[in-house]
C-alpha cells in the first residue's frame, strides 16, 4: 500500500488519511471509508443527471433575462418608445429585485429543499417571460423586469448551493464553471435563437421581438416541469444512485462538512458567519467586480458590436463567436482550477486577457473595426472565466451545509449590486465609441484580478497561523457540538486558495 499521509488531529476536529484507492476520514471512534473508484461512478451519474440539467436551467434563466438586449435591436426600444435612459432603467428594475431577494432566497432554499425551491422558481420566471411578450409601453416592461428579478434572484446561488450537496470542495470548480458556463453559452445560443425566433410570422399581437420572450418562456416552463421530477432532495435520495452508492455520496460530502448532517437548521449565526469570514467577504466583492463585467458585457454586446459599423441582424451573429469562445475556455479553466485544485492562481492567470481585450476596445481608433472586433475574444473568455472560480472559491471556504447556503446567498447578493451598476456603464450619449464603458469595465476587471492577489496572500498567511497552532485557543470550552458549528473557522480547517 502507498504510503499514509496524515493530516494533525485537533481536539476531536476530523482528520483525513489519504492513499491512492481509498479516503479514511476519523473523527474519534468513528471511521469512514471511500473507494475511489465507486466515488468516481457517483461522480459520473452526477454529471449526467445533474449537472446537465442545472446548466440548462441556468442557460435559459440567463436568456431570459439578458434577451431583452436582443429584443432592443430587433424593434422593442422604437416600439415601446424607450428613448432617453428609459431602455437602462429597464435593465436596472430587474438587478434591483435581483439583489435583495438572493440571501434570504436562498436560505429558504436550504429550509424547504432546492428539489422544491428551484423548479417552483423556474416556473414563476418563465411564467413572467411569456407574459413580457404582451407588454404595450414602458411601465408593464419595468413591472415585468422587476418581477424577473424576484423570482431569477434566488436560482444562480440556489444551483451553486444544490452543486455543494452533491460535489465535494476539489470537484466544484469545474462543475461550477460547466454551470455557469451557461451565462457565456447563452449570449451565443441566445442571439442565433432571437433571429430565429423574429422571424416567425405574425401571430395576433405576437410579432418579430415578442416571439423572443413568449417562447423562451415556454421552454423556461416546460424545464419547470421536467425539474420537479428529476431534482432529489440530496444524495440520499437520488433516485438513479443504488442503495450502497447513496451511503458513499453522503460519506463524501460528510468528509468535506466536517461529519455535519445535510439537514441540520440554518440559524442566524450561519447566516453571520458567511457575512463575516474574511475570505467569503473577499470573494463576494471579487465576484462583484466580476459580475459587474458580465452581466454589462452580455446586456450590452449586440450594441457593441452595432456601433462597430455592423447591421442589426450581423451584429446579432458575430456577438456568437467571443461567446462561444468564452464558454469553451470557461469549462478548459474550471477543469485546470480543479485539476490543481487552487481557484486564486487560476483567476490571476486568466483576468489579464479580458483586462488586455478591455484595453484594445478603449484605445484602438474606430477606423480598425476588424481589430477591435478581435478584441472581443479576449474580452469575454476573461471575464466569464473568472466569474465562476469566484463562486467555486467561496464555497470551498464555508465547511458545513448551512453556512455554505447562507454564503452562497451573501455571495451573490453583495456580487448582484454589479448588475445594478451594469445597466449604466454603456450609455446612449457615448455611442458610437463606448470609451466610459470600455474604461469602467476594464477597471472593474483589474480589480477583481487584484483582490484574488489580495486573497491568495491572506490565506497564505491564516492557513500558516493556523499549522503553528496559534489559532487552536477557538476551541477552549466547546462542546464537539460547538466545535462543528465554528464550520471553517475551526482551526483544523484549511481555507483554499
Amino acid at each position: 500500500m502507498a504510503d499514509l499521509k496524515r493530516e494533525e488531529e485537533v481536539g476531536n476536529s476530523p482528520r483525513e488519511i489519504f492513499d491512492d484507492t481509498k479516503i479514511v476520514l476519523g473523527a474519534t471512534d468513528e471511521h469512514i471509508l471511500l473507494d475511489e473508484e465507486e466515488s468516481r461512478i457517483i461522480v459520473r451519474k452526477f454529471d449526467i443527471r445533474l449537472l446537465i440539467f442545472f446548466t440548462v436551467i441556468n442557460l435559459f434563466c440567463f436568456i431570459d433575462r439578458v434577451n431583452i438586449g436582443n429584443a432592443r435591436l430587433l424593434g422593442l426600444e422604437k416600439e415601446l418608445e424607450l428613448s432617453g435612459l428609459r431602455f437602462n432603467i429597464a435593465l436596472m428594475c430587474l438587478f434591483v429585485s435581483y439583489c435583495v431577494v438572493e440571501l434570504p432566497s436562498n436560505i429558504l432554499c436550504k429550509v424547504i429543499g432546492g428539489h422544491v425551491y428551484i423548479p417552483t422558481l423556474v416556473l414563476c420566471f418563465g411564467i413572467i417571460t411569456t407574459f413580457t411578450s404582451l407588454v404595450e409601453h414602458e411601465g408593464g416592461l419595468y413591472a415585468c423586469r422587476f418581477l424577473l428579478g424576484v423570482f431569477e434572484g434566488g436560482i444562480s446561488p440556489g444551483l451553486v448551493f444544490m452543486l455543494s450537496i452533491f460535489y465535494r470542495r476539489h470537484e466544484l470548480g469545474f462543475r461550477t464553471s460547466v454551470y455557469i458556463s451557461a451565462s457565456s453559452a447563452s449570449g451565443a445560443f441566445g442571439g442565433l435563437l432571437a433571429i430565429g425566433l423574429s422571424k416567425v410570422p405574425r401571430w395576433g399581437l405576437i410579432h418579430t421581438w415578442r416571439n423572443i420572450f413568449f417562447f423562451e418562456g415556454l421552454v423556461s416552463i416546460i424545464l419547470a416541469v421536467i425539474a420537479f421530477v428529476c431534482i432529489p432532495r440530496g444524495p440520499e435520495t437520488a433516485r438513479f444512485l443504488t442503495q450502497s452508492q447513496r451511503q458513499v455520496a453522503i460519506d463524501r460530502i460528510r468528509i468535506d462538512s466536517a461529519g455535519t448532517s445535510e439537514h441540520s437548521r440554518t440559524k442566524l449565526r450561519h447566516v453571520v458567519q458567511g457575512l463575516t469570514t474574511i475570505p467569503i467577504v473577499t470573494c463576494a466583492f471579487g465576484f462583484l467586480f466580476a459580475n459587474t463585467c458580465v452581466q454589462s458585457f452580455s446586456l450590452f454586446s449586440p450594441s457593441i458590436i452595432h456601433a462597430m459599423g455592423y447591421t442589426n441582424e450581423v451584429a446579432q451573429l458575430l456577438s456568437v463567436g467571443p461567446y462561444a469562445a468564452a464558454c469553451a475556455i470557461s469549462i478548459v479553466v474550471g477543469y485546470i482550477s480543479d485539476r490543481y485544485q487552487t481557484r486564486g492562481w487560476v483567476i490571476f492567470a486568466t483576468a489579464p486577457f479580458g483586462i488586455a481585450g478591455m484595453g484594445m476596445l478603449e484605445f484602438l481608433p474606430a477606423s480598425m473595426p476588424g481589430a477591435k472586433y478581435g478584441a472581443l475574444y479576449l474580452t469575454a473568455p476573461g471575464i466569464y472565466a473568472v466569474l465562476p472560480l469566484w463562486l467555486a472559491w467561496a464555497v470551498n471556504n464555508a465547511a458545513t451545509p448551512t453556512v455554505k447556503a447562507a454564503s452562497m446567498g451573501s455571495v451573490f447578493t453583495i456580487g448582484s449590486l454589479g448588475g445594478v451598476l451594469a445597466p449604466w456603464v454603456y450609455l446612449p450619449k457615448d455611442a458610437p465609441r463606448y470609451r466610459n464603458g470600455h474604461a469602467i469595465l476594464f477597471a472593474f476587471l483589474f480589480g477583481s484580478w487584484a483582490i484574488s492577489v489580495g486573497l491568495i496572500v491572506y490565506i497564505k498567511w491564516e492557513n500558516h497561523k493556523r499549522e503553528k497552532g496559534e489559532r487552536d485557543g477557538v476551541l477552549d470550552g466547546l462542546g464537539p457540538e460547538e466545535r462543528l458549528e465554528l464550520s471553517s473557522r475551526h482551526p483544523a480547517f484549511r481555507y483554499a486558495i
